[in-house]
């Protein structure tokens, strides 16, 4: 997949997410308008929807009513808006613009293969862009503690409980040690 995309979108914030997250997001090169530069705070939202689809801005909120209040829905489908939700609404302005940035290349791509109406949820989860680890040398995953429950503490001692797992090589997990 390309680096750089040849489209330049531009995302409309609602008033959700604002100026902080803008400006992060500017300071990458993504074209950003923001609600209240448009629109009074208490403006419905099928009128700054409708807006949006005119503009061919993308949409990017946390606000899960434009999916699921009818109204909202119906604005979007009628306008062919392309919706990009963040999973939620109360985290840091800075852990919403890294997940845009991080994932750019995925939201250009969708925006340019794709008509709209479309609705993409952005997760701040993301671990795909970062490798599992390469153990060199001793290195390796921790000791897993087991825990001993209150059942086994009143089992009978006759009762033997397995070792830990242990990681016995690199990439090869040897579930019970060799005696």
């Amino acid at each position: 997949m390309d680096t750089k995309s040849s489209i330049k979108p531009i995302f409309f914030l609602d008033r959700t997410h604002g100026r902080r997250t803008s400006k992060l997001l500017a300071s990458v090169g993504i074209s950003v308008v923001l609600h209240h530069k448009w629109f009074l705070d208490e403006a419905p939202d099928p009128e700054w929807i409708a807006k949006c689809g005119q503009q061919n801005w993308v949409i990017l909120t946390g606000d899960k009513s434009i999916e699921t209040v009818p109204e909202n829905r119906q604005a979007v489908i009628d306008c062919a808006c392309k919706v990009f939700f963040f999973d939620d609404s109360n985290s840091l302005p800075e852990e919403w613009a890294a997940a845009v940035i991080v994932g750019r290349i995925r939201v250009f791509d969708l925006i340019e293969n794709n008509n709209g109406p479309f609705f993409v949820t952005i997760s701040k989860f993301a671990r795909g862009h970062i490798s599992g680890a390469r153990f060199a040398g001793s290195g390796g995953p921790k000791p897993i503690a087991v825990s001993v429950t209150e059942e086994t503490q009143a089992a009978p001692s006759a009762q033997v409980q397995p070792p830990p797992l242990t990681l016995a090589k690199y990439g090869q997990f040897e579930l019970w040690p060799k005696k």
